[in-house]
Parts: structure tokens; C-alpha cells; sequence
């Protein structure tokens, strides 16, 4: 079999997974009909329902507010697509809603960073899939959560912003409401709108497989992961690559308003810096972005917009 023979069936095979990926979060799974959103840039969660929200609220973070949890003790508030797990009516910080934090993108990463081993990895996946609680005794950390408390806090000297160990935070009365909106089982999305897109997106990222490149003198790996998102254009699926050389790709292939047929628009960005350059490549055009001078970074503002919303194609990993 010929060199290019063999690239052409390694991009179809590529597309044909990607595809019946996306198939699965559309019709497997749809967008919820409510869902909780944490955005950690702006401090503020919004209760949403039939895609409209209905509610929103000041939060407290953790102390570390910017960085994702990636460790027990490192007081940071995770980001990622977790799911209730229980409810507390009474808890050290008023009412508590129990979130399924490690997930399995969070156990991936700790695996890569040797922070969890193989058997804590399938330990935390078999939880998440059994849609119950991961297990609390790993190096990434538990019992994170949804409580209440106070958006500041006093520590002795001044009024603290962001008090937690790694829990979300809110005024009592709004406690009062969210603890009453949600059940066991609804999705809550953390993310940060601060980051760029690539670190944005990458904690919903559903992990695919370790590609091994070999190169002269060394070898070199790099992670794959896909989400799907429902923006104003129809549905996108993301694909990031990132390597441990500290390299970064996105592919986004975006199917209109369905995905019977291939892709409307495909974009390559070779270093994930959110604009076309050298290397990069586009074919295609959506919606009402026919003719448009910067149809990518529309896009780029389109999914930020849709994961905002909470308008993931996959619920929560259950």
C-alpha cells in the first residue's frame, strides 16, 4: 500500500470516528433541559432551563480562583462537565449539593502527570460511569461542591473574595435556590471565560487516544481529545491535540444543521492560537458566514458563546 494511499484511509478513518462521536452526543444524549453554569472569569453562576437563564449569582471560588484543580490541598476550584452526586440539607457551610469531581478528564490528566496510577484511573472511570461518587482517597482531591456560606468571608484582618478549599460558594439565600432547582444527576459546567480557547475548552474534552510519533533520536506523544457543541450554526466537533513537547492543534468540523452529510466547514489551526496563518488551513463556509473576512474566529466567539450556555452534546460521563 502506497504512503499516500495509506494517509488518505488514516484522515477517512479519523473523520468517520469523529463523526460517530458527534452522532452520539446528538442523538444519544442531547443538550439537558437545565443545567447549572460556573463561569470561574467573572465569578458568577447561572441557572439555566429550556436554554434560557433564569437565574444568576455572585460566587466565592477557591483561593487559587485562576488555576483548574489539578491536585488535593492546591485550593482550586475544578473546571470541567461534572453532574450532582447528593444533597445535604444541613453541612458545615449551610446546604450542600456534592459534585462529581475527579471526572474522567481530570483522572486522565492525572494519569499523564503520574499523579493517579492505572488502577485509580479505571477506579475513577467506573464511578463516573456508574453515574455515582469517584473515590475520595486519590491525590487529586474530593468533596467538591456546591454550598453555601457567604460570598465573602472574614478571615480576622479583611473580608475574603475567594475562602474555599476548592468549593463554590453563594449567599445563603441563593444556596436556597439552587439547592431546590437541582437533583441528583444534573449537569454543572465550571469553566473559566478568562482563558484562551484551547485551555477553555480542553477540561470538556472527551480523551480518545496517545498517538506516538517517532521522530530521529527521540519519541514524543501526543493527547487527543473531542467535544461537540451546539452553537447558532449547527453542531461543532473539537478535536485538540496537544503533545509533550508543549505542542497545540485544534480541528473544528462544523455540520450545519445536521450531521447526515459531511462537514460545511472544516478548519486546521496548527498551533491553536485562535487565527489562520502559515500551516493552518479552512475549506468550506457556514451559515450566514458565506464571504465572511474572518469566518474562524466568528466560530472561535460562536463556541465560547454555546459552552457558556452549557450547550455540551454529551451529558455529563455517566
Amino acid at each position: 500500500m502506497s504512503d499516500g494511499l495509506l494517509k488518505l484511509l488514516t484522515v477517512l478513518a479519523s473523520f468517520l470516528a469523529g463523526l460517530c462521536l458527534l452522532l452520539g452526543c446528538a442523538y444519544g444524549k442531547e443538550v439537558p433541559s437545565k443545567c447549572v453554569v460556573i463561569d470561574k472569569g467573572i465569578h458568577r453562576l447561572f441557572l439555566y432551563k429550556d436554554g434560557k437563564v433564569i437565574e444568576s449569582y455572585a460566587v466565592s471560588l477557591g483561593i487559587d480562583s485562576v488555576s483548574p484543580k489539578r491536585r488535593k490541598g492546591d485550593k482550586s476550584t475544578p473546571e470541567g462537565s461534572y453532574y450532582v452526586t447528593y444533597k445535604k440539607s444541613e453541612s458545615r457551610f449551610y446546604k450542600f449539593l456534592g459534585l462529581s469531581y475527579p471526572n474522567n478528564v481530570d483522572a486522565w490528566l492525572g494519569l499523564r502527570t503520574r499523579l493517579v496510577s492505572s488502577r485509580e484511573y479505571r477506579s475513577i472511570a467506573n464511578a463516573i460511569s456508574a453515574g455515582g461518587s469517584p473515590p475520595a482517597c486519590t491525590s487529586l482531591g474530593s468533596s467538591i461542591g456546591i454550598h453555601g456560606g457567604g460570598v465573602y468571608r472574614n478571615n480576622g484582618k479583611y473580608m475574603m473574595r475567594d475562602w474555599t478549599e476548592g468549593c463554590i460558594a453563594m449567599d445563603n439565600q441563593a444556596m436556597d435556590v439552587i439547592y431546590s432547582f437541582c437533583d441528583v444527576g444534573d449537569m454543572v459546567i465550571i469553566l473559566n471565560s478568562r482563558h484562551q480557547f484551547f485551555d477553555m475548552m480542553r477540561p470538556f474534552g472527551t480523551p480518545l487516544v496517545i498517538d506516538k510519533t517517532s521522530e530521529p533520536g527521540r519519541k514524543r506523544k501526543k493527547y487527543i481529545s473531542e467535544l461537540g457543541l451546539f452553537t447558532v450554526f449547527g453542531q461543532a466537533l473539537l478535536r485538540l491535540r496537544e503533545g509533550t513537547d508543549y505542542s497545540r492543534s485544534i480541528e473544528i468540523s462544523l455540520f450545519g444543521k445536521g450531521t447526515s452529510r459531511p462537514p460545511s466547514y472544516v478548519v486546521f489551526d496548527r498551533n491553536a492560537d485562535g487565527k489562520l496563518g502559515f500551516g493552518d488551513k479552512q475549506t468550506g463556509s457556514f451559515g450566514t458566514a458565506k464571504g465572511m473576512k474572518n469566518p474562524y474566529e466568528r466560530l472561535l466567539a460562536e463556541l465560547k458563546k454555546a459552552l457558556r450556555k452549557g450547550r455540551l452534546l454529551a451529558c455529563p460521563e455517566k
